[in-house]
């Protein structure tokens, strides 16, 4: 049997919504690294590596198996224009968290991303209480055959950190429609933005989580922690937007996020995505990994987080119901208290 030998990150299925026409074979790439604009792009050469979860088919058949399942829903919601999401306690919600969970985690920026956070957290470990080890290890890297399919199996276990999010569906009226990428989920924090407290901010448990994945140049499913936001004035299932100003700062998030190419139909044109550049380019590198040493006495304390991009995000059909001064100094504030964090553990470079 032959063995499948593309593996897409981001699925086709989703991609032809976002092609010429709708058709699924053409579509507009912008490619960052080269600046190439192309405008129409073979859609089935795009968001691929080969044996990216390795050469057992297993991995890509389950996400395969997976992506059938969720298309059915995606054809509901563009194709049918049945605007609105799953009941909270089915099968179909848990199913649309699911993989959007694993969309998250399965795109090469992903691996590389949790690589670069695994080398960072432990130089600064070996160097604060190994230092004669420090010398020889700190021009080197520490690798993994397959960063993707590590974070990957991982994912599953983060699935109940998405509970108490509510789901709704932003309808892009605006001139201008949404483009995605090859990271197109993206995750963010207005509360926390507005605190001036974004360390941790889009950690899956953080109070005021937002998740925003587009899934049609008109449509965007909006994932936020309902205790802290207000959407669309209370609407039951979606609202719109007819602001060309939302929408930009929404796709240019979906710039910031990506590793190189961002994708879109033929409504955008060359010019608007080097507007697109000129504004939120700048973004694109200042995340960062956050590892610490705190020392407390006799004792010391290894702090590890990260902070993700932020653009001062404003969006008029989310509003704060909390005031953000009170999270100013509140260290990486909990969604939901069930959120149990691990107790502290003394770690020992001596074992």
């Amino acid at each position: 049997m032959t063995k499948k030998k593309r593996h897409h990150y981001v699925p086709k299925f989703y991609l032809r919504r976002f092609s010429i026409n709708e058709e699924g074979k053409f579509l507009g790439l912008y490619n960052l690294n080269n600046r190439k604009f192309v405008q129409n792009a073979p859609l089935k050469n795009q968001a691929y590596e080969n044996f990216l979860y390795g050469e057992d088919d297993e991995i890509e058949n389950a996400l395969a198996d997976m992506e059938g399942n969720i298309s059915q829903l995606f054809n509901i919601w563009t194709d049918e224009k049945q605007l609105y999401p799953p009941p909270p306690e089915s099968n179909a919600f848990k199913l649309l968290k699911q993989f959007i969970l694993y969309q998250s985690y399965r795109t090469p920026k992903s691996g590389n991303d949790l690589m670069t956070k695994i080398n960072e957290s432990i130089k600064t470990v070996i160097k604060e209480f190994k230092p004669d080890l420090w010398d020889k290890i700190k021009d080197g890297t520490l690798v993994h055959e397959n960063p993707v399919l590590y974070g990957l199996s991982h994912a599953i276990e983060y699935q109940h950190l998405l509970n108490y999010l509510d789901c709704k569906f932003l309808v892009n009226l605006s001139l201008f429609p949404f483009i995605t990428s090859d990271t197109p989920v993206v995750f963010y924090n207005q509360l926390m933005e507005q605190a001036g407290n974004y360390m941790g901010a889009t950690a899956f448990v953080a109070k005021g989580l937002q998740i925003f994945y587009p899934i049609h140049p008109r449509l965007m499913i909006c994932f936020y922690d309902s205790n802290v936001y207000e959407f669309g004035n209370n609407c039951d299932n979606c609202c719109s937007t007819e602001s060309i100003d939302e929408v930009h700062q929404l796709n240019g998030l979906q710039l910031i996020n990506s590793k190189s190419q961002v994708f879109f139909n033929d409504l955008i044109s060359e010019e608007y995505i080097q507007e697109l550049c000129k504004h939120f380019e700048e973004y694109r590198d200042t995340s960062k990994n956050i590892n610490k040493i705190i020392n407390r006495g006799n004792r010391k304390f290894f702090l590890t987080s990260s902070e993700d991009a932020h653009i001062n995000l404003e969006l008029d059909f989310f509003k704060l119901k909390v005031n953000p001064k009170d999270y100013e100094n509140d260290f990486e504030s909990v969604r939901h208290s069930s959120f149990v964090r691990p107790p502290i553990r003394k770690i020992s470079l001596d074992d």
